[in-house]
């Protein structure tokens, strides 16, 4: 299980303390004392890491703003400095929507790109922007954010695929 720095930073002061109970045996009431306030602490941080949500992309400001097509163009060129640049950041991309598909648990992917290429960026609507998802109509154009994942690289020819994760639906239009 991967921790956050702040309760990897707890366990070793608790660990510290517990060392520190058995080594100094005429402190063991102040070591105890700190022992039982950092259990705390770190009940406290640990409590606040497990009810954690993502924000909505909706309400983040976009690191990068780029046009579908030349998202696609960038990581079918160089994947690799395209992965530096555009990995784990959030994205608005614009272009037009080439499909829209529809998850087996009711979930929405919207396929932006240009329609003579079989490449795309492939945005994976969050959960609560269902309801926008529902009402955007393929040949429109659309304006989304979203967290970049990476690149399924095109191996057979059937076109090359950007994703974006927790995509929220900025502008619509007709």
């Amino acid at each position: 299980m991967i921790l956050p720095p702040s309760l990897k930073i707890i366990a070793g002061v608790l660990l510290l303390l517990v060392i520190l109970f058995f080594i100094l045996k005429k402190q063991r009431k102040l070591t105890g004392l700190l022992f039982i306030i950092a259990l705390g602490v770190g009940a406290w941080q640990g409590w606040k890491e497990y009810n954690r949500t993502n924000e909505d992309m909706a309400q983040l400001e976009a690191d990068i703003k780029i046009a579908a097509t030349a998202l696609i163009h960038d990581y079918e060129t160089n994947d690799t400095l395209s992965n530096q640049k555009y990995l784990g950041k959030v994205i608005e991309v614009n272009g037009p929507i080439k499909k829209i598909e529809k998850n087996d648990d009711g979930g929405y992917v919207v396929v932006l790109g240009d329609t003579a290429s079989l490449s795309a960026v492939r945005c994976a609507i969050d959960s609560i922007h269902s309801p926008d998802a529902a009402v955007l109509q393929t040949g429109t154009s659309a304006i989304l954010r979203g967290n970049c994942s990476g690149f399924n690289k095109d191996e057979l020819g059937l076109g090359s695929d950007v994703i974006l994760n927790r995509c929220a639906i900025i502008k619509n239009e007709k």
